[in-house]
């Protein structure tokens, strides 16, 4: 083989092997937030778009979630794929969650929505204690905060966010859980304090400076692609996922979960 044959061959093992971590080795993405509003420091966990990828490895990401010793765990939907069908990989790996803390939220993402045995793994989730939230809010005292947690379904439309956040208080720390990060934003109402989505993996493919690529519902270079996002009266932050959906790629996007630590302002 000639030396420019040689070469290409090192490029694309060396692309290979970038991908393979980028797809497996998971990364804690650390958001601090400052609030007059709360009591006491907040501590969250999120995980969303995992797609039952069992390319994780589960006794690190279980080991990291002690250390961060979560106040509440946020699961923001696509937990398994709309192709799963033995989904107790992802269902024991939420067990193994509930050791951590009992307080953990679920949000339908499409996926679970697609998936002919998603109502299944949903009403598993519940047997073992995670609370479902679909177009409804409850109330909740956490490291004593009053928090309200809204869980909105996927295909939110007007009357069913109002339904959502029907009874809310104002004066409390307002939490959002939707999917999709840009869904409901045309239904804001200023009560809304913290929105937590996925649903874009950040694109999965990034470039420099310009970010994802494309995005599900938003098409290309979307607006609303990974991270935080300042609104009017709230602030939104997508998580890019710990899975991936139709081809096993990531480019300058790691796999990740988030630890969004709401701090007091003193």
């Amino acid at each position: 083989m000639s030396t420019k044959t040689y070469i290409l061959l090192a490029i694309i093992v060396i692309f290979l092997i970038y991908i393979s971590i980028q797809i497996k080795y998971f990364k804690i993405n650390k958001v601090i937030l400052n609030n007059d509003e709360i009591s006491n420091d907040l501590n969250i966990v999120q995980i969303t778009d995992f797609h039952n990828n069992k390319l994780i490895n589960k006794n690190r990401l279980i080991e990291e979630i002690k250390n961060i010793d979560p106040d509440v765990i946020f699961l923001t939907g696509d937990i398994i794929d709309a192709k799963t069908k033995d989904f107790s990989y992802s269902l024991n790996i939420v067990k193994d969650l509930m050791d951590i803390t009992e307080k953990i939220y679920f949000v339908w993402g499409n996926h679970e929505l697609r998936n002919t045995r998603g109502e299944k793994f949903v009403e598993e989730l519940k047997n073992i204690g995670v609370i479902v939230l679909d177009d409804e809010n409850i109330k909740c005292q956490i490291a004593n905060n009053k928090i309200n947690i809204i869980g909105l379904n996927f295909f939110i439309d007007e009357k069913d966010y109002n339904k959502a956040i029907k009874g809310i208080d104002e004066k409390d720390y307002n939490i959002i859980l939707s999917h999709s990060p840009n869904r409901p934003l045309r239904y804001l109402n200023g009560k809304e304090d913290l929105i937590l989505s996925g649903h874009t993996h950040g694109g999965q493919v990034r470039l420099p400076i310009i970010g994802a690529v494309i995005a599900p519902g938003q098409g290309y270079f979307p607006r609303y692609d990974k991270g935080l996002f300042e609104l009017e009266n709230s602030i939104l932050y997508i998580d890019s996922g710990l899975g991936n959906s139709v081809l096993p790629i990531r480019f300058l996007n790691r796999v990740q979960i988030s630890n969004v630590l709401i701090k007091k302002v003193l």
